[in-house]
């Protein structure tokens, strides 16, 4: 893509200020430029990391990476110095507000870019250019992206749980009451004072108990009634709470805590939804002195359906387990004694219950600290970031793993041909050393002859040169006389061919000439049959 001529112009403008070689570092920007349009030129402040700062051209942007079959665009930051191109240019990945910065072997965690092309480039500066380099870089974010996107946030935990229950409505005698009622009832309630009954069984003070951690019964109201003749079953007491009730207790003053209902306690508040189901059906039902508070006596003129229906109302999973209710109206005579047959088993008579008209407007709260507290639910969004960790810990492990079998019959393989190439290379060199043993030892015995050789030479140069007729000589005497004889043969040939070459040159007179060669011929043919007489004695081939 052709840079726009404006910045080049500029790109130019700012370099000709500081840098020291202006044309190369011009041409290696301008090519980066034009190779990668994402990359934008500006000039900004860099701080080295000894603290000095410098106004340097920076290039900043994109650049394209092929990963894993997808186009992926990672964020540079490049700083060309002022000593460019001597020296390397300065290369930062900068994620964005949804990346993070992914340590490598070629990234550290501030983002910071390494790579061997770098640390040679002030040896191999004449041929290191800005687009080699992003080539280069392009390799290697494509193996190992540098980036990698941030977590998201997960949702509140309010998101991802189930919505807990609605808290359940304070108990009856928790809840207010109108200022008018208790001075009505007080009459009543102080010349009618109801005596105390038995202490009710314990199954059936379980329920009373699990339902709220207050104080005991006799400190809070009137002691609880003899149970009907279906008292013996531990849900029974649910079915006509209003029924089960002395008048006297529809008609006592309400104490002061009515008037300001109390926190509620900690077991009230909705707990998770693992220990809601690990309760028993037993602990749900709301104390057994509640529904008298909110049902008032049918002396008092209210309808006795209303209260019922708000009853079952605050709980109707317990409509299946509970007694039919019972139509109550005027309170039946038996209703205080119940038959003796279903009474439970007689028991110390508890102490008479105190007069809650003197006692204090204050009520006494138990304190919590007494009160275990829950166990701390399961994080759901810890769990899931465990399991996200040893899912990726395992998925990476099997990668490393399946890295590691494929790299092992290559390295097999080599590690074989090492091991025949160093025997190899030992027998060789054991083979060297016995040729350089050997060469070393004739090396000696040479240099010994040439030393003896100096020795005669220089002996030899003393004494007189030998008559070369002397050192031929035959193993006989008949050996001698035929070198003799064959040397003269060979002579007198040779002089009768230069007489007839004399002849023919008119040097010497033909006359000369038949005379000598008659004489020389002569001499030639006694020489040769001698000749041939002793070669014939000494057994040598004919001639």
């Amino acid at each position: 893509m052709v840079v726009q001529q404006h910045v080049l112009n500029w790109l130019y403008s700012v370099l000709t200020s500081e840098y020291h070689d202006v044309n190369r570092t011009y041409n290696d920007v301008a090519q980066a430029l034009s190779q990668y349009p994402s990359l934008s030129p500006r000039t900004d402040v860099h701080t080295f990391p000894n603290g000095a700062s410098a106004l340097l051209l920076h290039l900043s942007g994109t650049i394209p990476v092929l990963f894993r079959g997808t186009t992926y665009r990672f964020p540079i930051s490049l700083w060309v110095p002022h000593a460019y191109p001597r020296e390397a240019p300065l290369v930062y990945v900068t994620p964005t507000e949804n990346m993070v910065v992914r340590p490598g072997q070629h990234v550290d965690p501030q983002g910071q870019v390494y790579h061997p092309y770098l640390v040679g480039w002030s040896t191999f500066w004449d041929k290191s250019t800005i687009l080699d380099f992003l080539a280069i870089l392009r390799d290697v974010f494509a193996k190992e992206p540098p980036v990698i996107a941030r977590q998201q946030g997960r949702p509140t935990p309010i998101q991802q749980t189930p919505t807990p229950p609605p808290v359940p409505p304070l108990p009856p005698d928790l809840a207010p009451r109108p200022a008018t009622q208790p001075p009505a009832s007080a009459g009543h309630e102080t010349s009618r004072p109801p005596p105390p009954p038995p202490k009710p069984g314990s199954r059936v003070q379980q329920p009373q108990q699990l339902a709220s951690p207050t104080p005991p019964p006799q400190h809070s109201g009137p002691p609880l009634p003899h149970l009907p003749p279906k008292a013996s079953r531990p849900m029974s007491y649910a079915g006509n709470p209003a029924a089960q009730i002395p008048p006297e207790q529809h008609t006592r003053p309400g104490p002061s805590r009515y008037e300001s209902a109390p926190p509620l306690p900690p077991q009230q508040s909705p707990p998770p939804p693992q220990e809601r189901r690990s309760f028993p059906l037993q602990a749900q039902p709301p104390p057994i002195h509640g529904p008298p508070q909110q049902g008032p006596p049918a002396h008092a003129g209210f309808p006795p359906g209303p209260p019922q229906a708000q009853f079952s109302q605050h709980d109707p999973r317990r409509m299946s387990t509970f007694s039919p209710p019972q139509p109550y109206g005027t309170p039946p005579p038996n209703w205080r004694q119940p038959p003796a047959a279903v009474q439970p088993q007689a028991q110390p008579k508890p102490p008479p219950p105190p007069d809650l008209m003197d006692d204090d407007l204050t009520l006494s709260i138990p304190s919590p600290s007494n009160i275990p507290a829950p166990p701390i639910p399961p994080n759901p969004e810890k769990d899931a970031l465990l399991h996200q960790l040893a899912q990726t810990l395992h998925s990476m492990r099997q990668r490393s793993r399946a890295q590691n079998e494929s790299s092992l019959a290559g390295l097999q393989a080599q590690r074989t041909a090492m091991l025949a190439a160093m025997n190899t290379i030992q027998a060789e060199s054991a083979q060297l050393s016995q040729l350089s043993a050997l060469l070393t030892s004739n090396t000696n015995i040479l240099k010994d002859s040439i030393h003896k050789a100096d020795g005669v030479i220089e002996s030899s140069a003393r004494h007189p040169a030998p008559n070369i007729d002397e050192l031929l000589v035959a193993p006989t005497v008949v050996g001698n006389q035929l070198y003799e004889l064959v040397a003269e043969e060979r002579a007198l040939a040779d002089a009768i061919f230069v007489l007839g070459r004399a002849v023919e040159r008119g040097r010497i007179a033909p006359g000369t000439f038949a005379r000598m060669t008659r004489s020389l011929a002569r001499e030639w043919y006694l020489k040769k049959a001698l000749v041939r007489k002793i070669g014939n004695g000494m057994g040598l081939a004919q001639m």
